[in-house]
C-alpha cells in the first residue's frame, strides 16, 4: 500500500472512528463499533474512484451490500456521501487537471498562430472538445454507476449530481481552488464548438438546396397546434402571411388569401430524422446530414448529463444570434428590389430551429412536451433578435432604399413588418439614423437642388408607407424642408418638373388631382371632417391633415411662404417655352395651364392665360402679314412658305420682365425685321413693335464638306454663325 493511500485511509479512519465513538459513548458494545468500522472501510475501499472498473460491475458484492446495511442504521450513512464527493473531486483533479491545462495552452497557442476563418481552430476545438467531454462523461458515468450499485436514494443521487456538476463547471471556468490551472475560456471554446457544428449543419442544408432547388423539409409534417400557435404568434399579430404574399403578387385579392399567403409553418422543427421517401433527395447528402445529427446528438447528450448545455445556454444563444446577424448581412444587405424577409425567416425556421431542436432533444430524460415548450421560448427570443437585426440593417440602409424607390418598395414592406414586431424605440432610431444620413449625404452644398427635391418626394412616399399617421414624415422631412427654403433655385426646379413631361410624370398627373386650389397660409385640419387626435409622439409642428392627407404637390408648394413664388416661376418658364416656339403651337402649354388653374386657382393663372393667347394672336397676325397680298407687296415680303422671319407679339403688361441683349443683327435679317414692322403697322396702325432681338429661336443649317447639320439656336449664336457665311 503506497504512502498516499495510507494517509487517506488513516484520515478516513480517524473521521469514522470519531463518529463511532460519539454514537456509542453511552454504549460499550464494542462489537457494534468494530462492525461499523469494518463496514466503513469495506464500502470506501469498494467505492474508491481510483478503481477504474468499479463502475463496470453489474452489481455490488455481497460483502459490500452487508456493510451498507450496517451503515444505514448509523449516522455514517450521511457522512458517506460527503466522503465520496470529496474522493471523486480529488480523483477528478488528479485525472484531468494536467489534461485541461494542456488543452488551455493549446487553445491559446492556436488563437495566436491561426488565421481567422481558416477553419483550423474550429476543427481542433470540435475534436478536442469532444474528446475531453467524453472522458469527463465516462468518469461521471462510472462514479454515478457506483451509487446505483449500492442502491443510493434518489435524494442521494440528486445531491451527488449537483455537487459534481458544480465542481466540474467551477473547474472548467477556473473559478475554484485548487483547480486554477484549468482553462478559464471554456465558454469561448463552447462558442467555437457551437458555431462549428451549426455552420457544418447549415452548409449541408445549403448544398442540398443549391443542387435541388427545394427545401429538404418541404414535405414533413407540421408542428403540433400548441407549438404552432406560440411560435408564430407574431405572424398572427401582424398579419404577416398576407403582407408577404402581397409583396410577391401585386394582384393579390381577398378571394385567394388562403392559397397564396405565405405559409411559415411548412417546417417540422420537431422532427429528428429526415424523411426522404417522397423527395428526390441525394442519398449521400441525407447520410451526411443524419451522420452529423447523430454526432451532435451524442456529444450534446453527454453535455446534458454533465449539465453543460444548461450552463452554456447563454453561449448557445449568443452563437445563434451571431449566426442570424451574419446571415442577414450576407443575404439581405444591399438587396432592395425583392422581398428578403420571407427567405430569411424560412432559413430561421428550417435550419436554426431544426438544429436547436437537435441540441435540446439531447436530454433523453426530458419529455417531448417539455422540449416543445423550451423551443417555443427560444423561438420567441430568436424571432425578436432576428427582427432587431433585420430592422437595424434596413434602417442603416434606408437612405439608399429611398433613393432607389419605387424599385425598393419590397424593402420598405419588409421593414414595416419588422417595425410592428419591435418597440416604439425603433421609430426614434429610424429618425436619428435617417436624419444623420440626410445631413451627411444630401443636405450639403455639393448636392443639386433637383436631387434634393426628388429625394424629398421619395422620402414622402416611403415614410407614408412606414407610418400613415405622418409623424415620422414630419420629424424626418423637417430638416429637408428647411434646407430647401435656403436654395434660391428650389422653385425653378419644382416648376421645371411640372413643365417637363419627361422629368416626373407622377407630379404632372398629380397636379390635376385636387378639388380645391391651394390657398396661402392654409390652416390644415380646421375643416377636416376626418380629423383624429394627434399621435402621442407627434412634435409641436405636426399638422395632422398636412402630413397624413396632403399630396406631394401640396407638400412641395408648402415649402414656400406664399404661392406667389411658384406662380411667378410658372410665368417665367411658360414665357421661355412660348418664345422658343417656331410653329406657334400652344397645345401643350394650354394643357399645363388648365392643370395649374386647378391647383392654384384661375385668378393667379390669368397672366399666364394672356401669354398663351398672345401667341395664338401672333400666329393669326403673322399669317395675315404674309398672306394678305396687298400688305406683302406694299412692304416687299415674300410668300409665307418662303418667309425667313416670324414674330411673336406679346402684351408687355402681362408678361414677366424679359431681359434683352443688344447685338448687331445680320443685314438680311434686319431688313426683314423692318419690312415685318411696316406690315404690322398697316394691320395695327395705332400700335408699334419693339423688337427683342436676343429672344426667340433660329433654325440653322451648317453645310460641311461631307454632311449637313441642323440646329435650333438663340439669335445671338445665329448671328455669330452668319459671319462664317460671309468669309471663310
Amino acid at each position: 500500500m503506497d504512502t498516499h493511500k495510507s494517509f487517506n485511509d488513516f484520515t478516513d479512519f480517524n473521521f469514522a472512528n470519531n463518529e463511532v465513538l460519539q454514537l456509542y459513548a453511552d454504549n460499550e458494545n464494542l462489537n457494534k463499533m468494530i462492525n461499523a468500522t469494518k463496514a466503513w472501510f469495506t464500502v470506501i475501499a469498494w467505492l474508491d474512484p481510483n478503481k477504474k472498473n468499479i463502475g463496470d460491475n453489474i452489481e455490488a458484492p455481497l460483502e459490500v451490500n452487508d456493510s451498507l446495511e450496517i451503515l444505514r442504521h448509523t449516522s455514517l450513512a450521511k457522512r458517506l456521501l460527503e466522503w465520496y464527493l470529496a474522493a471523486v473531486c480529488r480523483h477528478f483533479s488528479e485525472t484531468f487537471d494536467m489534461k485541461l491545462k494542456q488543452w488551455r495552452e493549446a487553445w491559446a497557442k492556436l488563437q495566436e498562430n491561426t488565421a481567422p476563418n481558416s477553419g483550423i481552430l474550429e476543427n481542433w476545438v470540435s475534436k478536442s472538445y469532444e474528446e475531453i467531454i467524453h472522458d469527463i462523461y465516462s468518469h461521471f458515468e462510472r462514479c454515478e454507476n457506483s451509487l446505483f450499485l449500492i442502491h443510493a436514494s434518489v435524494d442521494f443521487l440528486h445531491h451527488f449530481r449537483i455537487q459534481y456538476h458544480t465542481n466540474l463547471y467551477s473547474l472548467l471556468s477556473g473559478d475554484s481552488k485548487p483547480f486554477s490551472a484549468v482553462p478559464s475560456l471554456f465558454k469561448d471554446m463552447s462558442k467555437v464548438l457551437f458555431r462549428a457544428h451549426f455552420q457544418k449543419f447549415n452548409n449541408i442544408m445549403e448544398l442540398y438546396q443549391l443542387e435541388n432547388g427545394q427545401s429538404i423539409f418541404q414535405k414533413v409534417k407540421h408542428p403540433v397546434e400548441k407549438f404552432e400557435s406560440d411560435l408564430f404568434a407574431w405572424k398572427t399579430l401582424d398579419n404577416i402571411s398576407v403582407i408577404f404574399s402581397r409583396q410577391e403578387n401585386d394582384s393579390f385579392n381577398s378571394e385567394n388569401n388562403n392559397s397564396v399567403a405565405m405559409d411559415l409553418d411548412d417546417i417540422d422543427v420537431l422532427s429528428e430524422k429526415i424523411d426522404i421517401s417522397q423527395n428526390n433527395i441525394e442519398p449521400s447528402l441525407v447520410e451526411d446530414l443524419n451522420r452529423e445529427i447523430s454526432a451532435f446528438s451524442k456529444l450534446y447528450n453527454e453535455m446534458v448529463a454533465l449539465d453543460l448545455i444548461h450552463r452554456t445556454k447563454d453561449t448557445l444563444e449568443e452563437t445563434l444570434c451571431e449566426q442570424i446577424e451574419l446571415r442577414i448581412l450576407n443575404t439581405c444587405k444591399g438587396t432592395f428590389n425583392k422581398p428578403m424577409l420571407r427567405s430569411s425567416s424560412n432559413w430561421l425556421y428550417s435550419v436554426v430551429y431544426y438544429w436547436l431542436r437537435v441540441v435540446l432533444s439531447s436530454d433523453l430524460q426530458t419529455s417531448t412536451d417539455s422540449i416543445e415548450d423550451e423551443l417555443v421560448t427560444w423561438s420567441k427570443r430568436l424571432n425578436y433578435h432576428f427582427c432587431m437585426m433585420f430592422c437595424d440593417l434596413r434602417i442603416s440602409e434606408l437612405f439608399d432604399v429611398i433613393v432607389d424607390f419605387p424599385e425598393s418598395k419590397p424593402a420598405i414592406n419588409d421593414l414595416i413588418i419588422c417595425m410592428r414586431r419591435l418597440d416604439t424605440d425603433y421609430r426614434h432610431r429610424l429618425v436619428q439614423s435617417l436624419y444623420s444620413a440626410f445631413k451627411r449625404r444630401l443636405l450639403i452644398p455639393g448636392a443639386g437642388t433637383n436631387d434634393i427635391i426628388n429625394t424629398y418626394i421619395s422620402t414622402v412616399k416611403c415614410l407614408r408607407l412606414l407610418d400613415p399617421s405622418g409623424v415620422l414624415l414630419e420629424k424626418i422631412t423637417g430638416p429637408i424642408r428647411n434646407y430647401l427654403r435656403t436654395r434660391e433655385d428650389a422653385a425653378r426646379f419644382l416648376v421645371n418638373s411640372w413643365m417637363d413631361d419627361e422629368c416626373n410624370n407622377e407630379l404632372v398627373e398629380e397636379l390635376g388631382h385636387t378639388e380645391n386650389p391651394i390657398e396661402d397660409h392654409d390652416d390644415y385640419g380646421v375643416s377636416d371632417d376626418n380629423w383624429v387626435p394627434d399621435p402621442m409622439d407627434a412634435g409641436p409642428d405636426y399638422k395632422s391633415s398636412m402630413y397624413r392627407l396632403a399630396d406631394i404637390t401640396n407638400l412641395l408648394v408648402s415649402l414656400f411662404d406664399t404661392t406667389d413664388v411658384i406662380t411667378e416661376e410658372i410665368q417665367n418658364q411658360m414665357a421661355s417655352c412660348l418664345l422658343s416656339k417656331l410653329d406657334y403651337d400652344t397645345g401643350r402649354e394650354q394643357t399645363k395651364l388648365e392643370l395649374f388653374k386647378l391647383r392654384f386657382g384661375e385668378a393667379k393663372m390669368a397672366p399666364t392665360e394672356v401669354m398663351i393667347k398672345d401667341i395664338a394672336d401672333s400666329k393669326r397676325i403673322d399669317t395675315n402679314i404674309y398672306n394678305e397680298i396687298s400688305i406683302s407687296k406694299a412692304v416687299g415680303l415674300e410668300n409665307v412658305k418662303e418667309a425667313v422671319l416670324h414674330g411673336s407679339i406679346i402684351s408687355k403688361l402681362f408678361w414677366p420682365t424679359l431681359k434683352n441683349e443688344d447685338f448687331v443683327v445680320p443685314k438680311p435679317i434686319s431688313e426683314n425685321m423692318q419690312k415685318y414692322e411696316n406690315a404690322f403697322q398697316i394691320l395695327k396702325p395705332r400700335r408699334e413693335l419693339q423688337w427683342l432681338s436676343s429672344l426667340g429661336k433660329v433654325h440653322v443649317e451648317l453645310e460641311l464638306q461631307d454632311r449637313v447639320l441642323e440646329f435650333e439656336v438663340a439669335p445671338i449664336y445665329a448671328a455669330i454663325i452668319y459671319h462664317f457665311q460671309e468669309q471663310g
